[in-house]
């Protein structure tokens, strides 16, 4: 996932040069959690439950797990996205860079693990706008 131009600053010069690639090169260009590999074009099944690699293997989205294969008519395809690896903070903190905390994860399971931070975080932000009101306001 991008970096937030308000949170450019929270991460080290080196993100991008250094820490970024050696977390990649780590996980052999795939994700660490479903194995899709970075770049590769991947047919997602409706359920999201697995995906199909373009030589008809099946695959657990969840552990990365050969399933078996399967012919392109046969399988229930829901659509087909290009993988692209993001690297995710395990403590949701852009400043702690220890590789023990990242993992270089697709968007399907960087976002499955962000969820429930997603959650509060946009719980916070609605709670924050309700309090400050609309300062344009007339008062009535």
């Amino acid at each position: 996932m991008p970096i937030k131009p308000e949170n450019r600053d929270r991460y080290p010069a080196n993100w991008s040069t250094e820490i970024r690639p050696a977390i990649l090169k780590r996980a052999g260009d795939r994700c660490e959690r479903c194995k899709a590999k970075n770049g590769h074009v991947i047919c997602r099944e409706m359920s999201g439950a697995t995906y199909m690699v373009d030589d008809g293997y099946v695959f657990s989205s969840e552990n990365g797990d050969c399933l078996g294969r399967a012919r392109v008519t046969d399988y229930p395809a829901g659509r087909y996205i290009t993988v692209v690896l993001t690297i995710a903070h395990l403590d949701h903190q852009p400043e702690s860079c220890d590789p023990n905390n990242l993992r270089a994860w697709c968007q399907r399971c960087h976002l499955a693990y962000d969820k429930d931070h997603h959650a509060v975080t946009r719980r916070a932000t609605i709670a924050a706008r309700r309090a400050s009101g609309d300062l344009f306001q007339e008062a009535g």
